[in-house]
């Protein structure tokens, strides 16, 4: 006898998936590497303007006290009051880039927080904080 062999399987198509009606299906925005060097650059600026606002204000209050000696005292009160000015804008600049917002104006504040001197401990975090910042560009939003 002779044995009959296997019918060869049969291959289907796979079905065709229903149409689709709606809006279409939520894709998910490619996700960015954000490091922390804003956020560091930052707290940095913010560190060193407020060693800067408190230099000045020593300054100020240094120049009020040394007022009779001629030109010591006018000296004291500018620079102690530029000091406190750059100061202020170092802070504004350390929250921008603390918020990765106005990548400019983190920038000149950390230059002006630099000026400021705040103790040279001031002027030295103020420099790391605008080279981080710096570093940081595209990790901003405008």
């Amino acid at each position: 006898m002779v044995a009959s062999a296997a019918p060869p399987p049969t291959y289907s198509e796979p079905p065709t998936p229903p149409p689709f009606y709606g809006p279409p299906p939520m894709m998910m925005p490619p996700q960015s590497q954000e490091s922390g060097l804003p956020v560091a650059g930052g707290v940095l600026l913010i560190i060193g303007a407020i060693f800067g606002m408190i230099f000045g204000g020593l300054l100020v209050a240094g120049g009020s006290f040394t007022l009779f000696i001629p030109i010591v005292g006018e000296i004291c009160l500018l620079w102690g009051t530029l000091s406190i000015i750059f100061s202020i804008l170092a802070l504004v600049g350390g929250i921008m880039a603390v918020q990765r917002k106005m990548w400019a104006l983190a920038l000149v504040g950390g230059i002006l927080g630099i000026v400021a001197v705040g103790f040279v401990i001031g002027s030295i975090l103020c420099l790391i904080g605008l080279i981080l910042v710096g570093v940081s560009r595209e990790q901003f939003g405008s």
